[in-house]
């Protein structure tokens, strides 16, 4: 089938990410190629562990080789991906490399993105190229059409902002704010997660590439990816937790919620499109959310192993467990009355 904008958004939302790419890889290919021009991405590096460059550099179906060097952008010939300046997964090195920030700036207009990775600190606590990198960062933003903040540390700061946050490390729109650049930071569309995932990124380039606008919550995250609540939609474990069974240690079966589970309060789709290939996650192989795709990660989670509150019901039976349930509290009080009439009769 031919992959138009429409059908775009409604085949990645019925069938996931990860199925998406995989059975749509040759569509997304012919789509891209119709694009007829290359697109420049600039990637810049903050305060961050490189672990959302992994993320990507281990994308799988399309891995990266063919993200690379396969899926060809329009009559350039040029991979989609290629980023004109990238500091950790690049040949070159030094002034050469820097160069590139300049080529990246006299790209196509409207064809230029910035990706962003880790989060904007104080002025002397990341340098690279004798520069600062709030210097880096407001030096090619005026230049990008498009601007994604990949990682939880791009997008609220993540864990370079936790307490006591000596570097007064923040996402990219609060930086954006911080210097009066509210224009560029209702532009960002963050892509959370720690590490953010390679699905996502992937697919919020070819959206980009194709004019798919993606529809963004009040965080500016893609609700394609962050619009379920990962415990009332998509969580596997749900029936353990209706049905009031809980881990307390590791290796038990059940719902996590007891082993300190944020999953009621995140909105991800981590349990739909997985991790390392596809096959599996935090909460699958017995550990809880510990809530990275949120504002506020990871303070706000902490401690990752106890509930989200003392006040907070354990369990919220499903509406049919209530109504079996309320059959049978009935029946048994209607034969304890019926049994008391017996007894009082026979006495």
């Amino acid at each position: 089938m031919k992959l138009s904008r429409r059908n775009f958004i409604k085949l990645v939302a019925a069938m996931g990410a990860a199925t998406f790419l995989s059975t749509y890889k040759a569509e997304v290919v012919r789509a891209l190629d119709e694009v007829k021009d290359y697109w420049h991405i600039c990637w810049l590096n903050g305060a961050a562990c490189t672990g959302c460059t992994i993320s990507f550099a281990q994308s799988v179906d399309p891995d990266l080789l063919e993200i690379l060097t396969s899926i060809i952008v329009g009559n350039s010939r040029l991979p989609i991906v290629l980023p004109d300046y990238m500091e950790t997964i690049d040949p070159a090195s030094g002034t050469l490399a820097e160069s590139k920030i300049e080529r990246w700036k006299r790209g196509s207009k409207g064809r230029r993105i910035l990706v962003l990775e880790g989060a904007v600190q104080k002025p002397g606590y990341c340098v690279i190229g004798g520069k600062d990198f709030r210097e880096r960062v407001l030096d090619v933003i005026d230049y990008a059409d498009h601007i994604i903040a990949f990682g939880a540390c791009a997008c609220f700061g993540g864990i370079p902002s936790s307490y006591p946050n000596p570097t007064g490390a923040k996402g990219l729109q609060e930086f954006l704010r911080e210097v009066g650049r509210e224009d560029l930071a209702k532009r960002v569309i963050n892509i959370p997660c720690c590490p953010g995932h390679p699905d996502h990124l992937v697919l919020t380039l070819t959206a980009t590439m194709l004019g798919v606008k993606l529809e963004l919550d009040q965080y500016n995250r893609p609700k394609l990816f962050f619009g379920r609540n990962m415990h009332l939609a998509l969580c596997p474990y749900r029936p353990y937790y209706d049905m009031g069974v809980f881990v307390t240690k590791p290796g038990e079966e059940g719902c996590r919620y007891k082993f300190g589970c944020k999953g009621p309060d995140v909105y991800t789709d981590c349990a739909l499109r997985k991790w390392n290939n596809h096959v599996s996650y935090c909460v699958q192989v017995g550990a809880p959310c510990i809530g990275c795709a949120e504002p506020g990660f990871p303070d706000r989670f902490t401690p990752f192993y106890e509930p989200l509150t003392n006040h907070r019901p354990f369990f919220t039976l499903d509406p049919n467990y209530v109504w079996a349930g309320g059959a049978v509290l009935a029946g048994a009080t209607a034969y304890k009355v019926k049994k008391g009439k017996e007894e009082e009769r026979d006495g």
